[in-house]
Order: structure tokens, then sequence, then C-alpha cells
């Protein structure tokens, strides 16, 4: 076993809750290298009964070699935003005990408000683990049932922080294969949120002239003050060479892809359908391949390049962050065990300080 899977199958041991018999975990999950060691840990915690890859981060190799233990079903956000499609597949596929669904990215958030009277085995609460998830389920108003979220711990920071340089070097090798460089142009990050101002440091350390467009006016001002200036949408969009997409919140409409400057790059940081509105775009665009993740968009004298069709550009190169992603997957461990072991109230909630303080504990004692 590689070094680092090694040191992360023993974290995963030391930190291990106690089996649970009579629960039942659904899971939204990117099907990566590492993802497997996750994914054993929970079935020896509880039973995985079936398992949902976000469809653009699958790793074939890890698809396949999973797929001799889980039952995987591949579903687009579509299909699993809809109430009578998750309760048909979650009352196939678990039939006792109580259910706690694991979700990243905000899956199950349209279906949760008429999904529980579909259930035929009560639904315990919900574990999400990213940012554009956490404002799926905050945006509601009211909830059924509690959602342990993950996106805002101070453990999950360090991910955030690496997913922002994994951006830019992913960004800078596809441009290398298009003859092109990020240095010498502009460039300009929607969203100064963690990952956005990751990708923003980063490329601020490269001597990148970069710009934020950000609306929410208390992270404009952190932007401001971090020495960053802003621009407005059309600006920017003008403007730039390199636009990075990292709001999770339609950074492009269909009509903003016009003012796209010529030649520019587009880069985003989640999936097309959290990002932008790409099918609109695409039908009234010409679309040429460049490269194998690169594709020209043109239309009456305008043209521009579009990365790995509009989807998070780092899952090419497999999003590494190193340790830290154990970090992750271990307070969604203990996240799942809390919610389990008490009776919470409906609404959002977070793991106790004094858990994450004896998970980073644990952390630092295997990999320093």
């Amino acid at each position: 076993m590689n070094p680092l899977f090694l040191k992360g199958a023993n974290f995963f041991e030391a930190i291990e809750p106690p089996r649970q018999p009579r629960l039942h975990l659904a899971v939204v999950s990117h099907l990566l290298k590492g993802v497997p060691l996750y994914l054993e840990t929970l079935q020896r915690v509880a039973h995985v009964d079936v398992v949902f890859p976000k469809p653009k981060s699958v790793s074939h190799e890890t698809l396949e070699h999973l797929g001799e233990r889980f039952q995987i079903l591949i579903k687009n956000r579509n299909q699993l935003s809809s109430p009578e499609v998750v309760a048909a597949i979650l009352n196939d596929y678990v039939r006792d005990g109580e259910l706690i669904l694991i979700d990243v990215g905000g899956y199950f958030a349209e279906a949760l408000p008429d999904l529980i009277d579909r259930l035929r085995i009560p639904l315990k609460g919900i574990v999400e683990v990213t940012e554009n998830g956490h404002q799926r389920y905050a945006a509601k108003s009211e909830l059924p049932v509690p959602v342990m979220s993950v996106a805002r711990s101070p453990l999950k920071s360090p991910e955030d922080y690496l997913t922002g340089q994994s951006i830019v070097y992913s960004s800078e090798v596809l441009m290398r294969q298009c003859h092109h460089i990020l240095n010498g142009g502009n460039a300009v990050v929607f969203g100064y949120g963690k990952i956005g101002s990751s990708i923003a440091k980063a490329l601020h350390s490269k001597n990148i002239n970069t710009k934020i467009v950000e609306i929410d006016p208390i992270r404009a001002i952190e932007a401001r003050s971090q020495g960053f200036d802003l621009l407005t949408k059309d600006d920017a969009l003008q403007t730039s060479d390199i636009i990075y997409c990292a709001t999770g919140n339609q950074s492009l409409c269909a009509n903003d892809f016009s003012l796209v400057k010529n030649g520019a790059f587009i880069f985003s940081v989640t999936s097309f359908d959290d990002e932008m509105e790409l099918p609109r775009a695409n039908s009234s665009y010409s679309v040429y391949p460049v490269t194998e993740h690169i594709q020209r968009y043109e239309r009456l004298g305008q043209y521009y390049y579009l990365a790995n069709r509009g989807n998070a550009i780092n899952f090419i190169h497999n999003a590494e962050v190193g340790p830290y992603i154990f970090l992750v997957q271990g307070e969604c461990i203990q996240a799942v065990h809390y919610l389990s072991s008490h009776e919470l109230p409906a609404g959002l909630h977070e793991l106790p300080v004094e858990e994450r303080r004896r998970l980073a504990h644990s952390w630092l004692a295997h990999f320093g």
C-alpha cells in the first residue's frame, strides 16, 4: 500500500467509532484514489447500502475496485433532486434500522422536504461536506431533520486552501498544453471564499495580475484588505485573459458568455451545473476540441476556451491535497457517529469543538 494511504488507514483505525448495527448510510462521494479507505471505514461503522459517485469526479479504476464491494449508482443532480427518485432508490436498498445521508454538494436538499414521508425507515439526518451544499440546506425555510455541516469546520480549511492551489496547478498545465502560459495575462477570480481566496493568493505568488469579482460586501472588503482590486462582472469578462469561477453559485449566466474577451481561458472549481449556465452557451456557439480537456467556443468573431467542459479542473489531476483529505473524511465519520448517537433538533449543526480537537490530535500523531 502507498505509504500515505497506509498512514490514512492507521488514522481511520485510531478514530473509528463503535459499530452501530442498525445504522444505514447512503453516501455521495468523489470516487478518487483515496476514497476506498474512507468508504471501508464507514462500512465498519455502519451499513453502506448505496454510494452515489459525483459524476464529474470518477476514477474508472476506483469505480471498478469499489464496484465489487459496494452498490454504486451514478445519478445526476436533477435525479437526486426528485423525492420520488431518491425515495424509490433508498427504499429499494435500505430495508430496516435508521438512515443517515452523507452529501457532497447539497444533492438531497431539494428532495428533502417531501422525502421524509416517502421513506420506509426514519431519516436520522444528513452530513454535508461542502460550502455549496451548506448554502443549499441553509437556504431552506425549514429543515425537517438535523444536518451536520463539515463545510465551515476549521479542519476543512487546509483542504480548501490546497484545493485552490491545485486549481492553479491544473490551469497552468492545461494552458501549457495549448501553448499558452499564465504569465503576462490578466486573471480574475469570481468569488473570494475559502477556495477563491486561495486561488487568488497562488496567482499573486506567481506574479500574475489578479483581480476579484465578489458580491458579498464583507468578502469584498477582505479581498481589498489583502491587496486585490475589485471588478464588476462585465469589466472582468471583457478585460480578463484567465477566468476562475469559484462561487459555487452561477458565476456565469448564459448572457455573460457573449462578454468574454477573445482568447480567454475559463476554469471552474466545481461542476458546471453549479457554476455556469453552460447548456444555453453550448447551443449558441460552435465548439471545437483543442486538447483532451480544452474546447474552443466560437461565434461571430468571438472565441474563448473552456476547460473540462465547465467542470472542476483539479480532478483531471486527481485533486491532490495530500494527507489533509483524511482529516475531512475523519470529521465526516465522526459527524455520522455524533448524529446517530445524539437526539439533535432539526436544523444545521456542527461537530463540537472537543470532538474536532480529538481528531486534530490524532491526525498530528499519524501525519506529524
